[in-house]
C-alpha cells in the first residue's frame, strides 16, 4: 500500500516529498530499534541451550544474563560479566558493546597468558557467545615498578562507541592498557550527576572526560576538563562531540593539574563540584616534578579547596592507591566521608578496587 500510494502520488511533488519523509522516520526508527537489541541477540539462544559443563562459561552466562536486564533498563551497554570469582582463572572479563576485554592477573610478573588458559577461555567464549577472535581483547595486569609506565599497546586507533546510561563513549581496547571508560566508577559518575544540575564543574586528572559528560548530560552549567595528556584531551572532545554537547561550556585544558589550580584561583575561579581522581603516579617531561598519591595529595586537596563557592560546595576524591591513608591535618580543616562502599558496582569482587571521599568546608 505504501508504494502504490507513492505511483498515484508522485504526480504530486509535495504529497510525494512528506509520504517519503515517512518512510525515511519508520525506517531510523526501525532501525534504532533494532540496534538496541541486536548487541544482546546472541544471547538470547542461550536461553534454549542446555548449561555447559564448565564452570567458568556457566559463571559467564549466569553473571550475562543478570547484567544485560540492568542494562537494557537503563540504556547501557558495558559492564563487568566476571571477577575472578574461581581461583582456576584469574581474569576479569568486561563487555563493550559486544566486544570483549579480557584482563590476565600475572602474580609472577609474567608478560603472558598461558597457553592453555588462553585456548579454554577463547574457545569457551567463542561457543558461548557466538563472537570471534576479533571481539576478544586480551591484557596484562602485573605489578609493576613505582617508575614504570604503562607503554601505548599498539597504534590501531580502532575505536567503537559503547553506551552507560543513554551517554556515548568511544571505547579503543587495542592501543591502551585501559578501555577509555573505568566501568568501577559508574556509581561514582552516577552520585556526581545526581549533584550536578546547574552547578560549575571542574575535572582534574580527567582522562576521556566521562565525569564531566555526565555532568553535561545533567544539566551543569559548564565543566572544565583539565588533563596533560594530548591524546586524552584528544578523546574526551571527541566524546563531547559524539553526545552534541557544546564545547564552549565545557571546555577541555591540556595542563598540568597543579599548574592549573595556581591559574585557576588567580583568576577567582570558583567551582561547585572539584573531582579529583588521580593516577597513583605520574611522571611527565611536562611536569616539574613526579606526582605521587600518597604524598602529594595534601598540597593537591588544600589547592583545590581554594576554588570552592561555598560551605555547600564538594571535592569528590578518588583514588587507586591501595596504601592511601588521607593526611590526619586534613580531617582538621575540612569535613570529610569514606563513601567508598557506596561506589563499588554489583560483579566487582575487589571492595578495595578505589576509595573515595568527599570533602567539604568546614
Amino acid at each position: 500500500m505504501i508504494f502504490f500510494s507513492f505511483e498515484l502520488q508522485k504526480n504530486s511533488p509535495s504529497l510525494f516529498e512528506s509520504n517519503l519523509n515517512n518512510i525515511i522516520i519508520f525506517i531510523k526508527r526501525k532501525i534504532d530499534y533494532l540496534q538496541k537489541k541486536m548487541y544482546f541477540a546472541t544471547m538470547e539462544l542461550l536461553e534454549i541451550k542446555n548449561t555447559f559443563n564448565h564452570p567458568l562459561l556457566n559463571r559467564l552466562i549466569k553473571n550475562y544474563r543478570h547484567f544485560r536486564k540492568q542494562a537494557k533498563k537503563t540504556d547501557s551497554d558495558c559492564f563487568r560479566v566476571y571477577d575472578r570469582d574461581i581461583p582456576e582463572f584469574p581474569l576479569s572479563i568486561d563487555y563493550y558493546a559486544g566486544k570483549f576485554q579480557v584482563q590476565y592477573y600475572s602474580n609472577e610478573g609474567s608478560e603472558d597468558v598461558p597457553d592453555d588458559l588462553t585456548e579454554a577461555v577463547e574457545t569457551g567464549m567463542k561457543t558461548t557467545f557466538g563472537i570471534s577472535n576479533n571481539d576478544i581483547f586480551w591484557k596484562i595486569r602485573k605489578k609493576r615498578a613505582l617508575l614504570e609506565q604503562y607503554e601505548k599497546l599498539s597504534d590501531s586507533k580502532d575505536f567503537f562507541v559503547s553506551k552507560e546510561n543513554g551517554i556515548s563513549f568511544y571505547i579503543n581496547l587495542k592501543d591502551y592498557l585501559d578501555s577509555g571508560l573505568f566501568l568501577d566508577h559508574r556509581p561514582s559518575r552516577e552520585f556526581i550527576a545526581n549533584q550536578a544540575a546547574s552547578k560549575a564543574v571542574l575535572n582534574l586528572y580527567s582522562y576521556t572526560a566521562s565525569f564531566s559528560l555526565y555532568c553535561a548530560k545533567a544539566g551543569a552549567s559548564g565543566t572544565v576538563s583539565v588533563d596533560m595528556s594530548n591524546t586524552y584531551t584528544d578523546w574526551a572532545r571527541e566524546n563531547f562531540i559524539l553526545n552534541g554537547f557544546d564545547l564552549k561550556t565545557n571546555v577541555l585544558i591540556r595542563e598540568d593539574c597543579a599548574k592549573y589550580l595556581k591559574q585557576a584561583y588567580d583568576r577567582r575561579e570558583r567551582y561547585d563540584i572539584i573531582i579529583i581522581d588521580p593516577p597513583t603516579i605520574s611522571r611527565s617531561k611536562k611536569m616539574e616534578e613526579m606526582f605521587d598519591i600518597n604524598t602529594d595529595h595534601y598540597d593537591l586537596i588544600i589547592s583545590a579547596s581554594k576554588l570552592l563557592r561555598s560551605n555547600y560546595s564538594i571535592i569528590f576524591f578518588s583514588t587507586n592507591s591501595r596504601k592511601f591513608k588521607m593526611d590526619e591535618e586534613l580531617n582538621g580543616k575540612f569535613k570529610i566521608e569514606d563513601i567508598s562502599h557506596r561506589t563499588i558496582p554489583e560483579g566487582f569482587r575487589d571492595k578495595k578496587i578505589h576509595k573515595v571521599f568527599i570533602i567539604k568546608l568546614k
